[in-house]
């Protein structure tokens, strides 16, 4: 493993402090030691890896708040995943994980699947068998029975079985909890904006989550949803497609992160022809209402994540810096605020304040590309150099 590697000459965006031009940052035994001038930069020993990334553009790695690494955006995604083995499905998830490291994505949060498979695949990673983004998973998602995802989750109904359901998967690993608190797009017979658990049941998963310091994810789509999720504990609101503004006041007052998945929508969309009808005339109804939403949230000061979605149709692994370019373009968000949505933003949604920045004492996950995201967000996909931990990756295609 290499120890030391210093990455210099390049314009260096730590996110959480102004950009310094002809800087370096030093990452050793897998931390940021230093960032700064490349002039100021401390002298290292001879073995040390140096890249110099001359005119690129030195970032935090990138993070993905919202996937499904069981998946891998075929047209079918419920047949994608259902039938399918524990093994075959961990094996999945670390491919996908790997697949988003090379893009320059070093962290995801899984927000469902079966068998624990993204749990099981995570550990691998954190253990440093295998190399790919690190994974913060919720295990299996918590729905209602018939409910949305149900092939990626748990059913429950009530609170004593609700608790329980938060209980098994924090008990299997889970980094927190996933709660579906609305319909959604691509579950048929289930309304988006519908609300199958009353603000007691949430409570009851979420307490159990909160009280071990765990994060509340709350996919809510529609706004009676989101609102009883956010009374009830939740952390982030995912999607958030309908918010009112007794939601975004919600939101404000709880410190709540909007994770918005534009991209996800848009995929769908713009692959209707594959996709059955009824869940293209929902994805066109909501992606909509989308736009208004996550802009009425953003204009209110409401943190905004950026997430893929991945797995769902059409929607590869490895796409979340299209969601901040989507930040910029649909939601009108500045370059500075889109590059904060997938870096430092987003970590907040794994409560991890060691990612998505880059100062003396953050994980060693930089990457290098080859233009500025603060003069154009869509050098966030034009990645050069990927160093995850300390351990210079090739972003391979695909």
């Amino acid at each position: 493993m290499t120890d030391t590697v210093l990455l210099l000459r390049g314009t260096v965006v730590p996110v959480a402090s102004p950009p310094i031009a002809d800087g370096a940052v030093i990452v050793e035994d897998g931390v940021v030691s230093y960032v700064g001038r490349a002039a100021r930069a401390p002298r290292l020993s001879p073995d040390t890896t140096e890249v110099d990334v001359g005119a690129g553009t030195i970032i935090p790695g990138l993070i993905d708040a919202h996937v499904h690494l069981v998946a891998d955006g075929s047209p079918d995604f419920p047949g994608e995943v259902a039938g399918a083995s524990p093994q075959h499905l961990a094996l999945k998830a670390y491919a996908n994980s790997a697949r988003a490291l090379r893009h320059g994505i070093v962290a995801v949060r899984d927000l469902g699947a079966p068998a624990h498979a993204a749990i099981a695949a995570g550990r691998e990673i954190a253990d440093g068998r295998l190399m790919g983004a690190e994974v913060a998973a919720a295990g299996r998602a918590i729905t209602a029975p018939g409910g949305h995802i149900s092939y990626l989750g748990v059913e429950a109904r009530g609170e004593e079985q609700m608790a329980e359901a938060a209980r098994q998967e924090l008990r299997h690993g889970a980094a927190g909890i996933k709660l579906v608190a609305t319909g959604g797009v691509l579950t048929p017979g289930v309304a988006p904006d519908g609300a199958p658990f009353d603000e007691a049941e949430l409570a009851a998963a979420a307490a159990v989550a909160r009280a071990a310091g765990r994060w509340v994810a709350a996919h809510a789509i529609g706004s009676e949803g989101a609102k009883r999720a956010l009374r009830a504990g939740a952390t982030t609101i995912e999607h958030g497609s309908y918010l009112d503004r007794e939601a975004i006041d919600l939101m404000a007052s709880t410190g709540a992160v909007l994770v918005s998945t534009r991209i996800a929508q848009l995929r769908i969309l713009q692959n209707k022809q594959h996709i059955e009808d009824s869940a293209v005339r929902r994805a066109e109804e909501v992606y909509a209402a989308n736009i208004e939403s996550v802009r009425d949230a953003a204009r209110a000061g409401i943190p905004i994540a950026a997430a893929s979605d991945a797995g769902t149709p059409f929607n590869p692994h490895g796409s979340v810096a299209e969601e901040g370019a989507l930040l910029v373009d649909d939601i009108g968000l500045s370059n500075e605020a889109a590059l904060r949505a997938v870096t430092s933003t987003a970590a907040r949604c794994l409560a991890r304040p060691d990612l998505g920045h880059l100062s003396p004492g953050a994980m060693g996950h930089v990457v290098v590309t080859t233009g500025n995201p603060l003069d154009d967000i869509r050098a966030l996909a034009h990645v050069r150099t990927v160093i995850a931990a300390g351990r210079p990756v090739r972003p391979l295609p695909g």
